[in-house]
């Protein structure tokens, strides 16, 4: 039988096959009540009491790295996203992998100072940002002379295409030696999201094809050069304009 004391948190049923969180709150009648994160009132009766699972500590407010929540599960991960994101917090570690939670706005994050900032830093070092990751990257490059590989996946509308936009952007910026190389990657990919991007109900301006960037580098660090090949285009997709009927 779990007890319940006013300001805890507990997981409750949300009825779609994930537990929610809810925080007991005394009512103005002086009983005990609970609302869960989707502003919902749940009964707190002899009937209910024993379905409710106290939460972690680290569930309550968030962690910025999910290895170290104590509800290592399904519902412990979409509620520190869901938390972090309430407080305008957009990225979050899990161990060497960031995840990225669509904001759908701009966020004063991707500034020249802010590549200063995350430049030659050790991952974890700094709250998570796309940065971290390309410099990662970047550094592991260049101190253990090895190719590296970044994998960018997420639903459509996840925001995958902007992600690796900022990671070309940081590499760019952090290459040492500027030259029209950089700016030439940085520019072709507009070219490509006009020919393989389209309105979907979901994203507005969806790629509908798959990028494989290849970007390669002196022994000094410097870009020297880029491939970009794309595979699984979705050639119908693809549209014309209609020409005009002249009459």
């Amino acid at each position: 039988m779990v007890v319940l004391r006013k300001g805890e948190w507990v997981w409750v049923d949300s009825g779609q096959g994930v537990p929610i969180g809810a925080e007991v709150k005394l009512t103005d009648t002086g009983k005990l009540q609970l609302f869960d994160d989707e502003g919902k009132e749940h009964e707190i009766n002899k009937k209910t009491e024993d379905a409710f699972r106290p939460m972690h500590p680290t569930s309550v407010n968030g962690v910025d790295d999910m290895i170290r929540l104590g509800d290592l599960n399904e519902a412990g991960l979409l509620r520190n996203l869901l938390v972090r994101h309430k407080e305008g917090i957009i990225y979050t570690y899990t161990g060497s992998i960031l995840v990225a939670v669509n904001p759908y706005q701009l966020l004063p994050l991707y500034t020249t100072e802010q590549v200063h900032l995350y430049t030659d830093r050790r991952l974890g070092e700094l709250p998570p940002h796309v940065f971290a990751i390309a410099d990662s990257c970047f550094f592991n490059m260049r101190r253990n002379k090895k190719d590296q590989c970044c994998v960018i996946s997420g639903e459509s509308g996840a925001g995958k295409t902007e992600s690796t936009k900022l990671m070309l952007q940081f590499l760019a910026a952090v290459s040492g030696q500027h030259s029209w190389i950089e700016q030439q990657i940085l520019e072709a990919n507009p070219i490509l999201e006009a020919f393989g991007n389209a309105k979907t109900i979901r994203n507005d301006n969806s790629s509908r094809f798959g990028k494989y960037i290849d970007i390669n580098f002196t022994m000094g660090g410097a870009i020297e050069g880029a491939k970009i090949e794309q595979y699984l285009l979705e050639k119908s997709r693809v549209c014309r304009q209609v020409g005009r009927r002249h009459g």
